[in-house]
């Protein structure tokens, strides 16, 4: 119900309100009227702006005394500023120009490109692998604070000058470019040196040496096939040790090698991206970060690790030798890969990467086939060929000297020097093209699409298994500069990649490790016996030996009295027997397998089945040990092909210490050659 007063008030304003607006506003007028009219006008002569003026003109005009002036600028607290002896002392200061330069270089912007710098995307390690190893070493001598020990009173030489590579090289130095250089061409002229075999007898014997070489060859390498190598770099005279030699000793050293590829291409290609500049779209590798699970009781794997640095530059940074690569020094990255040590006791086993070693390190030549170049003309550089003067001998001593053979070699060919003149020329032409900029630019550069990393891990225990993961760590490009985008670090001094994927399960084998690898058939008065392969690691001088032992359920493998053993040498004195204790301290607790019956009219009558045996270790724990698996365990097989070869190569001078897949390279060389040009390798 509505208001009876609010009806009344609405209807009032509707019919008087347009007359009170009206009766305002005039009210409002005749106000400011009134004031208007009753306000006094401005009362101005011009006869008084006339005089204004007048006396306005005369003070402009009137001089004022110089000491008046100065008597109003001291009361004013004013002092002269003898503006001349200031200009007169300005006049004296030196300026250097350094102190104007600007904070960053001046940079000029390419066509369609910004200045504005991110931050390069880094990648990860591919093809990871790892694999374990056993050996000993030459390594400088360190006391309790880590710092080698001087031989204050040598009595004899150092032990690196008792081997025929007694140089110690760079890390990342290719060696071989001048030796494989060499090779090649004593392969292509194969056909007229007279060593392509003639009889069926002699070439089934060739074919079956090849075939066991390429197999062994595949073995040693992880990977595919590819690129050069270099000549074996010239001693420093700057890196001879100044003052007493420091103390040489053998170490045993336990190790696992890993390995894997960098796409470099895309890498750098992601630095152009980033850095708006072609010029300097090189990473510059800081280092290796390698990090590992261990292998829990229970099967599962614990936290990833950092692998003690400090405990693996103890053998790295304190070699007197480094041994050979592979590789060309242009896919080995400086920092990213870990050298050689120079093995005196075993031997490498899968550090290198196939898919960058030389195509022609890889392929062994089929002896049975004559190949072309010079092979049509034969007997023309045979012994006794119409060059005798010119093959054989006339510039002794060039083809040591280059680097193709060792100290005492015969190989002093012109040849031979030939080969060693472009194995050098090989070397300036690195520097000549990609040395240049790197000495320009203080970092190592390439222009390979892939390149090698490799890490060393010596602190691995016996009988212990691992996963390892690797990443690469490079220098902040952009450490300090203003000119990046918002949210790039320009503050941390290095940049980590992503971890790489983990690598396959790696076992560290215990010191003394028995493989089954077959069964005795039981005698009428004997229990059935399982044969096993014993490898006795020494981690005193890094001797890995195997042995076989047979064993019957009840007993324990290799338990007994000391057996004399064949050990190999490195120093070319020939092999020695030794008295080595092979005992596994493992008991046999079954045998199972042999021949087993079938029934008559099957043929044959029997059927053979691996051994099976069961161990009890010394913790308590069982251990199976199956023939099927042990006779094609890798790590079992190395050590047996290298317990050979070491036998077999006892009364020679070890001049490296690669697996036999570069071993058999070489020793195919020496069998085309022949003794002709090269005249030995060693």
């Amino acid at each position: 119900m509505a208001n009876a007063a609010v009806d009344k008030l609405k209807n009032f304003g509707l019919r008087f309100g347009d007359k009170i607006a009206v009766a305002l506003a005039s009210v409002i007028f005749f106000l400011c009227l009134f004031k208007a009219v009753s306000r006094p006008t401005i009362d101005v002569q011009p006869e008084q702006i006339k005089k204004a003026a007048e006396q306005s003109d005369s003070n402009l005009r009137r001089k004022v005394p110089t000491e008046e002036i100065v008597n109003t600028l001291v009361e004013q607290g004013i002092k002269t500023s003898d503006f001349a002896k200031e200009a007169e002392e300005s006049a004296k200061m030196v300026l250097v120009a350094a102190d104007f330069k600007p904070r960053q270089e001046w940079v000029m912007p390419e066509p369609g490109a910004g200045l504005i710098r991110d931050q390069p995307t880094l990648i990860a390690v591919d093809d990871v692998y790892a694999y374990p190893g056993r050996g000993a070493a030459l390594v400088y001598a360190l006391d309790a604070e880590g710092k080698r020990i001087v031989e204050t009173e040598p009595k004899e030489p150092p032990k690196s000058q008792t081997f025929s590579r007694g140089k110690k090289r760079r890390r990342g130095s290719g060696s071989m470019m001048g030796s494989m250089m060499g090779m090649g061409m004593g392969m292509g002229m194969e056909g007229g040196m007279g060593g392509v075999p003639q009889t069926p007898e002699e070439k089934k014997k060739a074919q079956a040496e090849l075939e066991r070489r390429r197999k062994e060859l595949q073995a040693r390498l992880t990977g595919k096939d590819d690129p050069n190598a270099k000549d074996e770099e010239p001693e420093d005279p700057a890196n001879k040790p100044q003052g007493p030699p420091a103390k040489e000793i053998t170490k045993g050293l336990r190790w696992v090698a890993i390995t894997g590829t960098l796409d470099h291409e895309l890498l750098k290609e992601n630095y152009r991206k980033a850095l708006k500049n072609v010029s300097i779209a090189h990473p510059n590798y800081r280092r290796l970060d390698v990090q590992r699970q261990v292998k829990q009781a229970d099967g599962s794997w614990g936290d990833w690790a950092d692998v003690d640095a400090q405990r693996n530059l103890e053998v790295l940074d304190n070699l007197p030798m480094e041994d050979e690569e592979l590789a060309p020094k242009e896919v080995i990255p400086e920092n990213l890969v870990d050298p050689l040590p120079f093995l005196t006791s075993g031997l490498w086993e899968k550090v290198h990467i196939a898919s960058l070693v030389p195509k022609e390190l890889k392929e062994i030549p089929d002896p049975t086939q004559a190949p072309g170049g010079m092979g049509g003309y034969p007997g023309m550089m045979g012994r006794g060929s119409m060059m005798p003067g010119m093959m054989g001998g006339g510039y002794p001593g060039m083809m040591g000297e280059m680097g193709m053979d060792g100290p005492g070699s015969r190989g002093s060919s012109m040849m031979g020097g030939m080969m060693g003149m472009m194995g050098m020329m090989g070397e300036m032409g690195g520097m000549m093209g990609g040395g240049a900029t790197e000495t320009l630019a203080n970092f190592w550069r390439t222009e390979e699409k892939k390149v090698m990393v490799r890490a060393l891990d010596f602190t691995a225990q016996p009988d212990e298994s691992y996963r390892y993961r690797i990443r690469i760590v490079v220098y902040n490009p952009n450490l300090n500069r203003e000119d990046v985008s918002p949210g790039v670090d320009n503050k941390s001094e290095e940049l980590g990649g992503p971890w790489s994927e983990p690598t396959d399960e790696v076992h560290m084998p215990p010191d003394v490790t028995a493989y089954a690898m077959g069964v005795l058939p039981a005698g009428a008065k004997s229990d059935v016996k399982a044969t096993f392969q014993v490898v006795k690691f020494n981690p005193e001088d890094g001797q890995t030996l195997p042995r076989n032992i047979d064993a019957a359920a009840g007993e324990f493998v290799g338990m007994g009295p000391p057996l004399s053993t064949a050990v190999p040498t490195s120093d070319g004195t020939g092999q020695k027997n030794q008295r080595v204790d092979f005992n596994s301290r493992m008991m046999v607790v079954d045998v199972q397998g042999g021949f087993k019956p079938l029934p008559a009219d099957f043929p044959g009558n029997v059927i053979p089945r691996p051994a099976a045996t069961l161990l009890l270790r010394p913790d308590g724990a069982v251990e199976l040990r199956d023939e099927a698996d042990d006779r094609l365990d890798e790590v079992r097989k190395d050590v047996e092909s290298n317990y050979k070869r070491e036998l077999k190569e006892s009364d020679k001078v070890r001049s490296n210490s690669m697996g036999s897949g570069y071993e058999m390279m070489m020793g195919g060389m020496e069998g085309m050659m022949g003794g002709g040009m090269m005249g030995g390798r060693r």
